[in-house]
């Protein structure tokens, strides 16, 4: 164990800490399980599962214009 030492005094470090001190407890209250943060919004799409409908859109779109001049 590292100390800082001086003639007339030792200075050390350490504490006693179980495994429990760093682990949280995995069971919640039914009141905290059902707040609104224990069920996140659904992850955001792919911009390639956006863009392709877009461009399709915007072509078939474009050709039906393209149609009525």
């Amino acid at each position: 164990m590292t100390a800082i030492t001086h003639p007339k005094f030792q200075v050390s470090a350490h504490a006693d800490y179980r495994q429990s001190d760093y682990m949280f407890s995995r069971t919640q209250s039914r009141a905290l399980s059902q707040r609104e943060w224990e069920h996140p919004t659904p992850a955001l799409r792919a911009w390639g599962n956006v863009l392709i409908p877009a461009v399709t859109a915007a072509a078939a779109m474009t050709v039906a214009l393209a149609a009525l001049y």
